[in-house]
């Protein structure tokens, strides 16, 4: 029998989410790439397995309090963590962020009611 490591394990209970998630995202940011006018593309697309990487540090963001978003990746020796730094860039996690979707903006059907929450 294999061992299973917890990276493992959280991947087989998510998978088919972060699968959606990027699905919808990568919809989302071509919806936008759709409304630049230059050609020039900002970032990438995202992949599944940055989407693992984006839910790390938004975890453990829980746990190591700041008081803004981009104190998580400061350089500032006092208050650096590097946990941060090391598992996504700032700007890739911005990106990431910008991005979240959980389901199709253009979508008309059965469940999109006129409450808030319809995206969820």
């Amino acid at each position: 029998m294999s061992k299973s490591t917890p990276f493992s394990v959280l991947q087989l209970f998510f998978a088919e989410i972060i699968t959606l998630l990027v699905v919808e995202m990568n919809h989302y940011y071509h919806q936008i790439l759709e409304n630049f006018d230059d050609g020039h593309v900002p970032e990438r697309e995202v992949k599944e397995v940055e989407m693992f990487a984006f839910l790390a540090p938004t975890l453990q963001m829980g746990h190591t309090v700041q008081d803004r978003l981009e104190d998580y990746w400061t350089k500032m020796e006092k208050h650096r963590t590097p946990f941060y730094g090391q598992t996504m860039a700032r700007a890739r996690y911005y990106h990431i962020l910008r991005l979240l979707h959980f389901t199709d903006n253009n979508r008309n059907g059965d469940d999109r009611t006129d409450e808030r929450l319809w995206k969820i």
